[in-house]
């Protein structure tokens, strides 16, 4: 349980991913620690994690530590529950439909292009900081209606402040991760405040969710949308950041792979911007970007919930009012699940394996019902990673020398330690 108060909350700081790792493997898939004085309950495996995700049995209300509220805003989404968060989350999911997505590739592929044609005319180099600002651009287009052929480095960096910030003892002054966090949170504010004042944003997500009506004609307030903004660029800048670094080093390390997602690509996709139409066609690279989800480091947890009532799971007592979370990467390398699940396999989630998964083992982004705490952007990042791995390997070449890709220890979306070296050309 750690040490007094503090408990073990800066060993899961420094690394939450090999933290609760480590914590399933020792005591089982429900195991408890303390964190800043709150007794919290990890929920592993998909029995589990479905336990867990059971609006029955835990609410998200006043769960999560206030430091996080704090940087998000304590009215966000994540830390809604009841009416509220539904009729909230109908509004946001406006922004993830079929027709949304569709409109959002063009925008995308302009983004993906312009760091690809830069990273062709440089020869080998490391890309770590490009792909920061990358998913930080896609973020940026998506939810300020930014323009796609430029990138907004002073709001990036104020982005990687506040996640950095987010993972650090949350003490709040002017020199710690925390405080800086604080400093470029209230900045961003009133960066995506002018966003929602002055744009329409037509053909992005701002633009949908401006535009989104409940059954009622509800809509988003501006402070709202300003709130669920922040929450959703937080989200989508770590999380494309490290999808698509992992899906690079994924083709680097694997030659033959490449080639067959070629051949697939160049069967199914034209010249310009893939079409949603075309990208639910890339079979192979829909698992291929299933498995880097499940294999790779993105996202640790859910956000924490409070047990409702008195529960029981598995033998185990856990009382109204102690606080629960998801363990979302010991599920996803969970063995019982997944044979041999350290391993990278490109076909183990192909269509019909995932269709053959137990309820609650395909975890990424969370679990539950749509409409519940299941992550809002899930329908993105699982639109965006196929689609730029087919266009990536239809007109580029990869070259990737030996490096070390173990995962460097952060909260959200860690990197490869060595900062991805990589020889990129144009395929002739």
């Amino acid at each position: 349980m750690g040490v007094p108060f503090v408990g073990e909350a800066l060993k899961f700081l420094k690394d939450p991913f090999a933290f609760q790792l480590a914590r399933t493997r020792q005591h089982g898939n429900v195991w408890k620690t303390r964190i800043l004085g709150d007794t919290i309950v990890f929920f592993a495996g998909p029995k589990a994690f479905e336990f867990f995700m059971d609006e029955a049995n835990f609410t998200r209300e006043n769960g999560s530590p206030k430091f996080m509220q704090a940087i998000l805003h304590a009215d966000a989404v994540p830390f809604l529950d009841g009416d509220r968060h539904k009729k909230r989350k109908r509004l946001l999911l406006a922004a993830f439909t079929q027709d949304a997505l569709a409109s959002y590739l063009p925008g995308m592929t302009r983004i993906f292009e312009r760091f690809a044609n830069t990273w062709a005319a440089g020869g080998e180099q490391t890309i770590g900081g490009d792909l920061s600002q990358l998913g930080f651009d896609v973020a940026d287009m998506l939810f300020a209606a930014a323009d796609p052929d430029t990138s907004n480095t002073t709001t990036a960096g104020d982005f990687s402040t506040m996640i950095k910030g987010t993972f650090s003892p949350p003490v709040n002054l002017p020199f710690t991760a925390y405080g800086k966090a604080i400093k470029a949170r209230d900045r961003l504010r009133v960066y995506i405040k002018d966003a929602v004042a002055t744009k329409d944003g037509a053909g992005t997500a701002l633009g949908y969710l401006k535009a989104a009506r409940g059954p009622g004609g509800e809509q988003l307030t501006p402070q709202e949308l300003e709130i669920e903004l922040l929450h959703f660029y937080f989200a989508a800048h770590g999380g494309l950041t490290a999808a698509i670094t992992w899906l690079l080093v994924v083709l680097g390390q694997h030659p033959d792979l490449a080639a067959r997602l070629r051949a697939e690509a160049d069967q199914v996709l034209g010249d310009g911007a893939p079409t949603l139409a075309q990208v639910k066609q890339l079979a192979n690279a829909r698992a291929v970007s299933r498995e880097v989800l499940r294999a790779y480091p993105i996202a640790p947890t859910t956000f924490i919930g409070v047990a409702k009532k008195d529960l029981e799971w598995g033998g185990y007592a856990i009382r109204a009012g102690w606080k629960g979370a998801g363990a979302i990467w010991a599920t996803l390398q969970d063995g019982t699940t997944f044979q041999d699940p350290t391993k990278f396999d490109d076909a183990r989630l192909d269509d019909r394996n995932l269709g053959n998964l137990p309820h609650g083992a395909f975890v990424p982004q969370g679990g539950g019902p749509v409409d519940g705490h299941r992550c809002a952007g899930e329908a993105l990042i699982q639109m965006a990673m196929p689609a730029f791995l087919g266009w990536f390997t239809k007109h580029y070449d990869l070259a990737f020398p030996a490096q070390d890709v173990t995962p460097a220890g952060q909260g959200l979306g860690p990197l490869p330690r060595s900062g991805v070296r990589v020889a990129i050309t144009k395929r002739r």
